[in-house]
């Protein structure tokens, strides 16, 4: 039995290479390979991600410091971690200041830099020698001493830095550090980030094995022609189906290699992918696919394509004299075909008050929901146009075609039909989680500054009056005490006339101290030793001059009041300046972030979003952009099997005075009401798997963006007629009298 079993795959094997003629089976194995093969590229990329994200968040964890105390063979470094933007892109590293020559090792640095000196990443390097980076170079005047290895890099696109300085100590969040390297910090994801993943890999998995059946039963009508000469011959029904199956297998082995060639090709392709959704890009290295879900990934593709090989013939007789199709006589069934869309509603309704969003039954009622908007095509396409009736030439031509065939006008739109169902449902989480967050402030651009001088604080106040248009604008001077027993408290530095809107001070003189209602800390007295946010162990940096008490101005509570004569002859004064603005232009932010320099942050309030948030959403949304481009790339190949199927009748209308315009039009047709029917599905499909996962499963209100929703329903219906454009100069060459021969 398995010699007969593996000599019948054997033949079909044979056939799918030369049946019909070489060049014909050869470009319709290549189809068939091509089709499988993407497929096998998207899985493979898909389960690298576990791998993929694990090795950055290693290589992030190498480089953290490590505040252990020092062995006695280490100097320790005073570092302190500095984020940064430039023109959207995050720009990230460590301000470090050595305190002998036996320096701890860092990630991807053959030796930390000393004052004047830098060390930077390779993207960051060539940024700053690029006329994009001119705005960016007044923050890196140090000698780059080298480049960072990948080992101290998250992505070869990341703008990373080590920078020495002789004041590091002096700041206040510093701290000495005696090495490199902590445990990998994994953030969870709350239920609406968790479901935003759930969903979206499934929108971009379901397609692939959509498009896997449907390149395996391209060219259906030549295979069965085959088939019914092999019945011809002697073959049994049982026969035909495993000869079936070894042609589609030997398409989907060939697949394979395809898939993993290219899937190589992006390995190496990766590194060059400079879009922000990935967070300074993707060492082709990291992308390793896991074998626990690549290898069952892989096996599942060949045997998914002998399976529908073998049941596209259940509505096809294949005889010795020929063969007949019965699905134009047996209306199809939408019983079963509701089924999956009931079991996955079902599931999640089941899942009703957990607050799991990884629950396997979740993914599973996601998958099924979205498995029912292929099998409900061809029912409701089938059904579309039976209703249809006469109109002009074209359009008889297209519907006629439909009636005959609507199951290949179905599979051809199902895959984008997908995509739309679950990129309509993902809008709908996202849209949930951007109601859901919190009320932004109006945009506007904060920068603080930390001085270790009331003089150093004078100089950036006028760099930053020295601004385009920013003469007026104030700056805030702060300051944080702490006194012997630990004890904290806030101060405002300022000119009289700058603190007088927050105290009465009747008769004030530059070096006076005020204490205006509550200082909401401790109260300092006069002569008393303090500290500004002491870190180490030093003297104390201020002696308290005697406090006058004053009543607070308007609604301000008040607090302590110190003019600057007050700090002038202050030894480590640690002020912090900072101004609020406006939101500004991208060159004067760049130029603020010059100005703060590495000495304080740059944040523009009311635009930030969260990170890990931030990146899921893009990166689905990237995802969702190339699945599309896949369903799409689908659905070209096989509407050119289809011309290259129907050539002959299409050549016979053409002869018997058919003109190609109208051809060109019914062919138009032919896809449009298929793409209508399929709009309205997975609108439908999408909309209700919204509602099942806002409602049932993280219960929240739905939220429906009309535009959006519009938006992808015009994106995908515009896939379709890109595709329906590029097939028609083979359309011109397929109704050629010369496809009237036999071959």
């Amino acid at each position: 039995m398995i010699r007969r079993w593996s000599a019948d795959l054997a033949l079909g094997m044979r056939l799918a290479l030369r049946g019909g003629g070489a060049r014909t089976a050869l470009v319709r194995l290549g189809l068939t390979a091509i089709g499988v093969g993407l497929g096998v590229v998207v899985l493979l990329t898909a389960t690298s991600v576990p791998h993929l994200l694990g090795a950055r968040d290693d290589r992030a964890a190498a480089r953290m410091l490590d505040l252990r105390p020092a062995g006695a063979d280490v100097d320790p470094v005073y570092a302190v971690g500095r984020e940064d933007e430039f023109r959207g892109r995050g720009v990230q590293g460590y301000l470090v200041q050595p305190t002998g020559p036996r320096l701890p090792a860092a990630p991807g640095v053959e030796r930390l830099p000393g004052p004047g000196e830098a060390v930077l990443s390779p993207a960051l390097a060539e940024l700053l020698k690029s006329p994009e980076g001119e705005l960016l170079r007044p923050r890196f005047t140090e000698r780059v001493l080298g480049t960072i290895g990948e080992a101290g890099l998250t992505g070869p696109n990341e703008l990373f830095f080590y920078l020495g300085s002789d004041s590091v100590a002096a700041q206040p969040q510093a701290a000495p550090v005696s090495g490199f390297g902590g445990a990998p910090i994994r953030r969870g994801l709350d239920s609406l980030e968790l479901l935003l993943v759930v969903v979206g890999a499934t929108t971009c998995l379901v397609p692939v094995f959509v498009f896997v059946v449907t390149s395996t039963r391209l060219a259906a009508a030549s295979r069965d022609r085959r088939l019914a000469a092999l019945r011809l011959i002697g073959a049994d029904r049982g026969q035909v189906r495993r000869i079936a199956a070894g042609e589609a297998l030997l398409g989907s082995l060939a697949g394979l290699v395809i898939g993993i060639g290219l899937f190589l090709l992006v390995r190496v392709l990766v590194p060059e992918i400079t879009v922000t959704a990935f967070r300074g890009g993707l060492f082709g290295a990291d992308i390793v696919p896991d074998w626990r879900l690549g290898v069952p990934a892989l096996l599942v593709l060949p045997m998914l394509a002998c399976a529908a090989a073998v049941l596209a013939l259940r509505r096809v007789v294949i005889e010795p004299l020929g063969v007949m199709r019965r699905g134009v006589r047996l209306r199809r069934r939408l019983w079963w075909r509701l089924l999956p869309f009931a079991a996955g509603g079902a599931l999640l309704v089941a899942r009703m008050g957990r607050e799991d969003t990884r629950d396997p039954l979740l993914i599973a009622g996601v998958v099924l929901v979205l498995a029912a908007v292929p099998l409900l095509l061809p029912w409701l396409v089938e059904r579309v146009a039976g209703r249809l009736g006469g109109g002009s030439p074209a359009w008889l031509l297209a519907v006629r075609r439909l009636q005959l065939d609507s199951a290949t006008a179905a599979r051809l739109v199902s895959g984008i039909a997908v995509v739309l169902a679950g990129s309509i449902a993902l809008q709908g989480v996202y849209a949930r989680a951007e109601a859901d967050r919190p009320a932004s402030p109006d945009a506007r651009v904060f920068a603080s500054y930390f001085a270790s001088s009331v003089a150093e604080g004078q100089v950036f106040a006028d760099a930053v009056h020295a601004l385009p248009g920013q003469a007026a604008l104030p700056v805030r001077t702060a300051a944080l005490l702490e006194n012997a027993a630990g004890a904290r408290t806030s101060v405002t530095v300022g000119t009289c006339d700058e603190l007088r809107e927050f105290g009465r001070l009747a008769g004030c003189r530059d070096g006076d101290v005020f204490v205006a209602g509550d200082p909401g800390g401790f109260r300092p007295v006069a002569g008393e030793g303090v500290w500004f946010s002491r870190v180490r162990d030093v003297p104390p940096q201020w002696t308290v001059p005697p406090l006058r008490d004053v009543p607070p101005a308007g609604d301000h509570g008040g607090g302590i009041l110190v003019t600057p004569g007050a700090l002038a002859t202050t030894s480590g004064a640690g002020l912090s300046l900072s101004v609020t603005l406006p939101a500004a232009g991208p060159d004067l932010l760049e130029r603020i972030r010059n100005t703060v320099g590495w000495h304080g942050t740059v944040s523009s309030l009311g635009t930030e979003r969260d990170g890990t948030y931030a990146l899921i959403t893009r990166v689905l949304s990237v995802g969702s952009i190339l699945v599309l481009l896949l369903a799409a790339g689908s659905l070209l190949v096989a509407a050119g099997e289809q011309l290259r199927e129907r050539r002959r009748s299409l050549a016979v209308l053409t002869a018997n005075g058919v003109g190609r315009g109208v051809l060109a039009r019914s062919l138009v047709w032919q896809l449009a009401i298929p793409v209508a029917v399929a709009m309205a599905v997975a609108v439908l499909a999408g909309l209700g798997l919204d509602w099942l996962l806002l409602t049932l499963v993280v219960h929240r209100p739905m939220v429906v963006d009309v535009a959006t929703i519009a938006t992808l329903a015009g994106t995908a219906a515009a896939a379709v007629l890109v595709v329906t454009a590029v097939t028609l100069p083979a359309l011109w060459r397929t109704t050629s009298v010369e496809q009237l021969r036999e071959e």
